[in-house]
């Protein structure tokens, strides 16, 4: 028995170590609501639908939901990005080094101002 605390400390500790860096993007959220450069994706919704950043911040999308979703965005060839699937917990970040609006989408569950879809203004 005195084994499963410390191996439990030890894993609790490299949670926190990590919080904000990985791959599930939870940290900075804080009581469930986005952090400044996040966008949680929520009950089929980008949360906030709109958010205006400085040109050159990294925004970083989270996904709080139970199905899977995509941040994907095309403006023309060459102007386009796109996320891939993201499975609960999982977030992908995208820096925004020009000026510009943004309107993204998630192509399981919008499309390109309906649905499920979002703006990112870099000014």
């Amino acid at each position: 028995m005195h084994l499963a605390r410390p191996v439990g400390v030890a894993i609790l500790g490299l949670v926190a170590a990590c919080n904000g860096t990985t791959s599930n993007g939870y940290g900075g959220g804080g009581g469930g609501q986005p952090g400044a450069n996040q966008v949680f994706m929520q009950d089929i919704a980008f949360n906030p639908s709109t958010r205006t950043v400085s040109a050159g911040t990294t925004v970083t999308w989270v996904n709080q939901d139970n199905t899977s979703h995509t941040v994907t965005y095309s403006s023309g060839p060459g102007s386009s990005f796109d996320s891939g699937p993201l499975g609960p917990g999982a977030s992908y970040s995208r820096t925004f080094s020009t000026a510009g609006t943004y309107q993204y989408y998630c192509m399981f569950h919008g499309s390109p101002g309906a649905g499920m879809h979002g703006t990112v203004v870099a000014q």
